[in-house]
């Protein structure tokens, strides 16, 4: 029974001396190498950030850890599988000393010339780097990674109205045109829409509550569709001569902000407005005719006056014949 142990131990001895000695080696020796990683989380992957010019800003940092006990060289090629509005830069080689973990940045900026509402995001893209040590022309070892690449959602949904050239009167109504302006880069919805009016009670908007859901398409980019309407202005009959304030909101789906136009309704009144021109000339005229027709109807002042002068002169001589019989 005690010889067995040493039997175990001279079996493994003999096993280990029939190993080819490359086999033990690489057993007990694994050769340090070099890994290709991201320093940024890609898991989800990365979100470039835009401002209100949309011009692009982005950096995505990715990292070279060299576990050798000698320095290692490596070229760096960058890759993208789709069209987008910008452009990727990074070192085309980097040395990484032995033992070191180093890292490298690629920077994302809007391409010049391409207009980046021009690119959906509801798309991604992805962008992948490749790694390749080589000696001389030969290359001894490549790697490669990859994440993706996204550009943000951006809205920007507003109103735009054109008016009647109709006036509008007391007791009547025109129609206006909306233009509901997609100058973000996705498509949006309008969630609510609404309008007011100063300085006239009596005028209101009509047709507001049907633009509620509409979806609008980007406007002048993606090949998107204009979206317009027709909306009433109504002024009741109680409605005075007045020039009338209107605002016209969106309230966006996609930002859940308030956008609004501005803009005047001049309000005309039956009453004052619609008397024929020139109308108190020909009053005047009928009063001008009655007059006349008045002095027409008016006794001759001739006649009278020949009465006056035959009384005058059978006065006259009656004095004359008086003064004679007094002589």
């Amino acid at each position: 029974m005690k010889k067995h142990p040493l039997l175990f131990i001279i079996g493994l001895t003999l096993i280990g001396m029939t190993m080819p000695p490359s086999a033990v080696a690489q057993d007990q020796f694994e050769a340090p190498s070099w890994t290709l990683g991201w320093s940024t989380d890609m898991d989800d992957g990365f979100t470039v950030e835009m401002d209100d010019d949309w011009d692009i800003d982005g950096e995505i940092v990715g990292y070279i850890e060299n576990t050798r006990m000698s320095q290692v060289q490596l070229e760096l090629t960058y890759d993208v599988n789709t069209w987008v509005p910008y452009t990727y830069d990074g070192p085309e080689t980097i040395t990484v000393a032995a033992g070191e973990n180093k890292s490298f940045t690629i920077t994302l900026t809007n391409d010049e010339g391409i207009d980046a509402r021009e690119y959906n995001p509801d798309n991604s893209s992805t962008l992948t780097v490749t790694a390749d040590e080589k000696v001389g022309d030969t290359s001894t070892g490549t790697q490669e990674i990859d994440g993706t690449v996204r550009l943000p959602k951006v809205f920007y949904l507003k109103p735009e109205i054109t008016p009647s050239n109709d006036d509008l009167f007391a007791g009547s109504n025109v129609e206006i045109s909306i233009q509901m302006l997609n100058l973000g880069n996705a498509k949006d919805a309008v969630k609510e829409a609404s309008a007011q009016v100063r300085s006239c009670p009596h005028l209101s908007v009509d047709g507001l509550d049907a633009l509620a859901n509409t979806v609008v398409e980007t406007t002048g980019a993606q090949n998107g569709k204009d979206s317009t309407a027709i909306l009433t202005l109504v002024a009741s009959e109680s409605q005075p001569r007045r020039t009338c304030e209107v605002t016209i909101s969106l309230v966006s789906e996609g930002d859940d902000v308030a956008r609004s136009t501005t803009f005047d309704v001049e309000v005309f009144a039956y009453e004052e407005e619609t008397k024929p021109t020139g109308g108190s000339d020909q009053d005047d005229d009928d009063d001008s005719s009655s007059s006349n027709d008045g002095l027409s109807v008016e006794s001759n002042p001739v006649p009278g006056f020949m009465a006056v002068e035959a009384l005058s002169m059978l006065a006259a001589v009656v004095l004359i014949r008086r003064k004679k019989s007094f002589d």
